[in-house]
């Protein structure tokens, strides 16, 4: 067993424990970012559970920033997300309009009835399509190698119009950064998640975007993540 699956095998043992002796529940009831933070600590790897803790997995500095960014727009904020979770939950309740692009039909599914209540919200289910020699499209997750993304991608352009907020944190994440830009707002900002990785720099620093990273704790994670905010240059 490699160290990532003996973690999430400690957790959920944790959490049966937590569960029986009443913990979880007195978490579920907190109202501090610390009890919220020990308590999605238990909904890893587990997105329905964590959507239903109402927080995005992103940093919690980035978390802040946002926040303050939809505060600002009122409710006339309109969202690209690429990658349905959690944040398109959060998302739900602070925008007046979310256009969510997933590529697992199953896992949409599974969503579904979290987001029933929020007719602001579109869920595209885009699945990705076998490539024909290198991907147009290509996501760097290992056992995606032979996928193409390019209709999921395409969906920036299909629903079209201006966005206040993009959020990247699905698959083929610099190809939908790229499909992205054209719609977005001149005063927008972009979230992009776990910029910590490696193989997303490139399509982050070449953007042409200002680029805040916001490091910090996150949901659901025991260590430190790294959350890319990106806004046009002034000028550009």
């Amino acid at each position: 067993m490699g160290l990532k699956s003996a973690y999430v095998s400690g957790v959920r043992g944790a959490r049966q424990v937590a569960e029986k002796t009443g913990l979880l529940a007195r978490l579920d009831r907190s109202t501090s970012r610390t009890g919220q933070y020990v308590r999605s600590l238990f909904a890893i790897y587990d997105g329905r559970d964590l959507a239903t803790l109402g927080v995005p997995w992103w940093t919690y500095p980035a978390i802040d920033r946002v926040e303050a960014f939809l505060t600002g727009r009122g409710d006339r904020c309109r969202v690209l997300e690429f990658g349905a979770g959690a944040s398109t939950l959060w998302l739900a309740r602070r925008c007046k309009e979310v256009h969510s692009v997933e590529h697992d039909a199953e896992f949409a599914d599974q969503l579904a009835p979290l987001l029933a209540e929020y007719p602001n919200v579109t869920v595209h289910k885009v699945a990705a399509i076998p490539a024909q020699g290198v991907p147009r499209a290509a996501s760097q997750r290992r056992g995606y190698e032979h996928l193409d993304f390019t209709p999921y991608v395409a969906m920036a352009d299909e629903i079209g119009g201006t966005f206040d907020l993009v959020v990247v944190d699905g698959r083929a994440r610099e190809a939908s950064l790229r499909a992205a830009l054209p719609h977005l707002a001149e005063d927008g900002l972009v979230v992009f998640d776990n910029a910590n990785r490696r193989r997303y720099r490139p399509g982050i620093d070449g953007s042409g975007l200002n680029v805040e990273y916001r490091r910090g704790m996150a949901p659901c994670l025991p260590y430190p993540s790294t959350t890319a905010l990106l806004t046009r240059a002034k000028g550009r």
